[in-house]
């Protein structure tokens, strides 16, 4: 790097919109985002779009370019985490009819997605994030991987998510591995669940009532740390090789849609 902070796109980031989850409003996100340098910043709350008005209004007034894009956890073996970005308008619409699907064949308030029920043409137009499960066998994973990358071939990448856990080089070496094997890119990626790690104590009493325990009965079921706040770039350059970071840049690339184009 010579030196220079390394440029750098959050590409996996909930806001308060996903409900007893996140722990920061959009626009805490954004003008975050923007004091650290940020290239852009992906909003993407779980099964939902509900915070990408505020944000964008809020990006628009700081300058900072605004993914749109979702979350959502697939029931796999092993279940695992997607992230959906809209590359343009197509799949901007392609993501709101795929989101309102799921929505409406479940009660209110969830949703049901099963990787088998996953069409490629569903989401054409859109970039995705694989989020392995860390605790699954290497070869689970790949089978796995294999199936990621026969459906969606080169529009899916493996998201990284180092979180300063005790394996996080183990987990890297891994993933490395599971990348090479089944043919398939690796970007950084943060799980951003807050804008300051400040927020922690807030996010903790979010995952309390969201699982009905009392504070200190929730044990494992906390953030085991405060690293899932936007990072500063320096410390992000500490943690990933800069091949992860660079991959920011390039999903970020594909996306260039804006909600100033429903006007």
């Amino acid at each position: 790097m010579n030196g220079r902070l390394p440029a750098y796109a959050e590409l996996h980031c909930v806001s308060n919109f996903s409900f007893l989850r996140g722990a920061s409003h959009p626009h805490e996100l954004v003008e975050r985002a923007c004091e650290l340098g940020y290239q852009a910043l992906a909003i993407t709350d779980e099964c939902s779009l509900a915070g990408v008005v505020r944000a964008h209004r809020a990006a628009k007034t700081a300058g900072l370019p605004l993914l749109i894009g979702s979350e959502f956890v697939v029931e796999a073996m092993p279940s695992c985490r997607l992230v959906v970005l809209a590359c343009h308008r197509e799949g901007y619409g392609h993501l709101s009819a795929f989101i309102t699907g799921l929505r409406r064949a479940s009660a209110k308030g969830t949703y049901r997605l099963r990787i088998d029920d996953i069409e490629p043409a569903d989401l054409d137009d859109c970039v995705l994030l694989w989020v392995p499960d860390r605790l699954a066998s290497f070869d689970s994973l790949l089978i796995q991987a294999q199936w990621w990358r026969n459906a969606f071939a080169d529009r899916l990448w493996i998201a990284v998510e180092l979180l300063h856990a005790v394996d996080d080089k183990v987990w890297l070496q891994r993933v490395r591995d599971l990348g090479r094997q089944a043919d398939l890119p690796l970007v950084a990626a943060g799980a951003v669940h807050m804008h300051v790690r400040s927020r922690k104590p807030l996010q903790d009493v979010l995952t309390a009532t969201r699982i009905g325990q009392p504070l200190t009965a929730c044990g494992e079921a906390l953030q085991p740390n405060a690293e899932q706040h936007l990072r500063s770039r320096l410390r992000l350059s500490l943690i990933y090789p800069s091949d992860l970071l660079q991959a920011t840049l390039d999903v970020a690339a594909r996306c260039d849609f804006s909600l100033d184009e429903l006007r």
